[in-house]
């Protein structure tokens, strides 16, 4: 068996899209996740940050508001009520003649502009987030005080961290989890193809009983192998047939060779004087010529049948016009047999004309081949709302029950002996069948031994 390149594997490109498309899909959630706690995070912050300076605005304006002057005792109370916070918020001061700072990790941007005040900002310094704001408040004197309030996000982005870092644990282990779970299935599901491929190359011409094991699943595979074992049927039928055809037709060529390579020896061994000799052989091989022109023409209809199926020539045909016809030509050249045809009104059928009317005389003549002399063939028609039927009757011997469904096979004769003395090549209703089946109809036969046969073509309008 050909090895294929592990890529280009079926089931390793179902696997790895299945990997993709979780590991992608669990980037986004991850990305999602991600986002939302950061932001819940960083807006936390923000808010603590924020509540945090509306209380030391309050307590800063309670200790400046009854002073005139901005002293260092004011300063002092300031500080130290500010210092008495016990939380991760640093609060550093800039007043008019001092400068004070809780923490030392960011200096103080003593040069911001007024008009910049009130605003937040996150910034990072040696690898550390900080989340600072600036505020100002004034005294009564007339005093600006600069206050910058500063948390460290440290604590924060270590969770954060912890959390991208789970994330890509929980990718990676997803990733090698959805692999393993992607090849599992995606082997389980194309087994039934694999199966398919193992018992496509087991099948040849010698064993075309071969199936395809069937699924327990009612699934597009389990579909696939009924289709596939269906053509299989349908091909071993066929080829079955052919064979049986191919040796059938063989054997019926044989027989006239046979005897016209009899003849011609006899002649090569007793020369042309023999006159009676001569003439015996000249109308026997002239017969068995006739009798194999006959037969090649039907085998080649019967080769032509699927494309005459796409190309029939449907006209509207006068279906009474057409039996009389037919009824009048028997007439004529058999006049061994009493011909009748029932009052048929006239009546318009769809049909191609050229091959009903080979159908119909194909039928008269089996009923002139084994119907005695002097009895009568009966044609007759009957219409219904959505089909009409051709019905050819006769007072023959008859064909015995057992035999009726096998009519219709290729080269299949009721007696052999009855055979050689009416002729024929068992070929006659099998291109009837052909023609009433490429019409989308069917064919009847209804019979009892020494009573005769009634043959009845039902057609679509």
């Amino acid at each position: 068996m050909k090895k294929f390149n592990f890529f280009n594997k079926i089931s390793t490109k179902i696997a790895m899209s299945f990997s993709l498309t979780f590991v992608l899909t669990l980037l986004v959630l991850n990305l999602i996740i991600y986002i939302s706690i950061t932001t819940h995070i960083n807006t936390l912050e923000q808010s603590l940050v924020i509540a945090r300076k509306e209380v030391i605005l309050e307590e800063v304006n309670n200790i400046i508001s009854d002073c005139t002057i901005l002293g260092k005792e004011e300063i002092s109370n300031i500080i130290d009520k500010v210092s008495s916070h016990r939380d991760q918020i640093y609060v550093n001061f800039k007043f008019p003649e001092k400068t004070y700072q809780n923490f030392d990790k960011i200096a103080l941007p003593y040069t911001i502009d007024i008009d910049q005040v009130g605003e937040y900002h996150f910034m990072k310094f040696q690898k550390n987030r900080f989340f600072y704001l600036n505020t100002m408040i004034k005294a009564p004197s007339g005093e600006k005080i600069y206050i910058q309030l500063i948390s460290d996000l440290k604590a924060s982005d270590s969770l954060i961290d912890a959390l991208i870092s789970t994330m890509i644990l929980i990718d990676l282990v997803g990733f090698i989890f959805s692999i393993v779970t992607g090849v599992f299935f995606a082997k389980k599901t194309l087994k039934p193809i694999n199966s398919i491929a193992d018992t496509a190359e087991l099948i040849n011409l010698h064993n075309l009983n071969k199936r395809i094991e069937t699924s327990n699943h009612d699934d597009e595979i389990g579909r696939l192998i009924k289709v596939i074992n269906n053509m299989m049927e349908r091909l071993e039928r066929s080829f079955e047939n052919q064979t049986k055809f191919i040796s059938d037709a063989s054997h019926e060529l044989r027989t006239p060779l046979s005897i016209i390579n009899g003849y011609v020896d006899l002649l090569n061994q007793w020369g042309i004087d023999n006159k009676d000799l001569t003439e015996e052989a000249l109308s026997s091989i002239k017969g068995e010529v006739f009798n194999m022109t006959d037969l090649m023409e039907k085998l080649l209809f019967i080769a032509r049948e699927e494309n005459t199926r796409c190309n029939l020539n449907l006209t509207d045909v006068n279906i009474s016009d057409l039996l009389k016809r037919v009824c009048k030509e028997f007439k004529m050249i058999d006049k061994k047999h009493t011909y009748s045809i029932h009052n048929i009104p006239d009546f318009y059928g769809f049909i191609d004309e050229k091959l009903i009317l080979q159908a119909v005389r194909a039928i008269i003549e089996n009923s002139i081949k084994y119907t005695p002399k002097n009895k009568k063939i009966t044609i007759s028609y009957e219409q219904e709302k959505s089909y009409f039927k051709i019905k050819v009757s006769d007072e023959g011997i008859g064909i015995p029950k057992k035999h009726i469904p096998k009519l219709f096979n290729r080269f299949y004769r009721v007696d052999e002996a009855r055979t050689k003395d009416t002729g024929g090549n068992g070929l006659g209703l099998s291109i009837v069948k052909s023609i009433v089946d490429m019409h989308n109809g069917h064919i009847f036969i209804d019979s009892d031994v020494n009573k005769g046969t009634t043959v009845t073509l039902k057609l679509p309008i």
